[in-house]
Formats: C-alpha cells, structure tokens, sequence
C-alpha cells in the first residue's frame, strides 16, 4: 500500500492526469487504492503491478465490461509509473502483460483514454492504440487550465 500510495502521489506531482489534481494528500491516496482493492475483491477489476525486489514501481488496471453485450471488451485504467522509473519501459510491458490478461479474458476490445500530451499519449500510439476521438477541455487543472483528452481503441488478435 506504501509504495502504491507513493506511486499515486508522485505521478499526480509530475503533472500525470489521472482523476486526481495536486497536492495530492497521502490519506486521499491511500483511499483510492482501499477503493481499487474493493473492486480487485468485487471481481470488477484486475491489477497489474510492476515490482522489483519486492517495491511497486508501476501500476495498471484492467476493468472488464459486465454489460451482456460488451462481454468482449474492457477498459484500461489507471497506467502509472513511478517518476523516478519512467523511460525504460516499464509503462509498455505493463501493458503488454495487460493485454496478454485481457486475451486470456476473452476480452478482444480495449478502450482507454489520456490527456493529450502526456506521455502515454504517445506510448499507446506506438503499441497500436487507434485514436478515435480528442474531446476539447476534458479535464481541468487545479489553476483551471483546461486540457483534451484522447480516446483510443485497440482489438486484440492471437500472439503469433
């Protein structure tokens, strides 16, 4: 819990859009990811981690659709890095072992979204994300400066 609540905090610092504005207090934090480990527990989501030598260092959630008609498709959540670990790769195999997750599923669609700019913006691009929309002022800094957001898409297919 230590290390994700340090991974949260930090990747808010950094400027990261991911629901929450800075500062970003531990206890805030810290009931994010009781919240998330409610849904890991509920079956509503699935979490990935990236760990070395027993710290998280990176994080990702995959939210499978429960709607009949969607039984095919999830929503990935949340990919963050911790600050001082990005740039080596560890955002792309989180998503690599995400989608090997969400094939093992049956999950075939996954949708995400990002604010444009950030860094994943260009990560999803380069792992075959399709960016199928850019809503204007989707989000809003703590200063109300308004930013897009990115929506992409991307079906799976077996590993060859």
């Amino acid at each position: 819990m230590a290390d994700l609540t340090d991974i949260l905090v930090n990747t808010v610092a950094s400027g990261a859009s991911v629901g929450f504005l800075p500062p970003l207090e531990r206890a805030g934090a810290e009931a994010y990811w009781h919240g998330v480990q409610a849904m890991i527990d509920a079956g509503t989501v699935i979490q990935l981690l990236a760990i070395e030598n027993g710290k998280a260092y990176g994080a990702v959630q995959l939210a499978p659709s429960s709607k009949d008609n969607a039984r095919h498709r999830a929503e990935v959540q949340k990919l963050m890095v911790a600050p001082r670990s990005r740039r080596h790769g560890i955002g792309k195999r989180l998503m690599v072992a995400l989608e090997h997750t969400a094939w093992e599923l049956g999950r075939t669609l996954l949708i995400l979204d990002t604010r444009r700019g950030d860094i994943a913006d260009g990560l999803y691009g380069r792992m075959g994300y399709t960016r199928f929309g850019i809503v204007p002022a989707f989000t809003i800094d703590s200063d109300g400066t308004s930013h897009d957001t990115c929506f992409f898409y991307k079906h799976l297919t077996p590993a060859k």
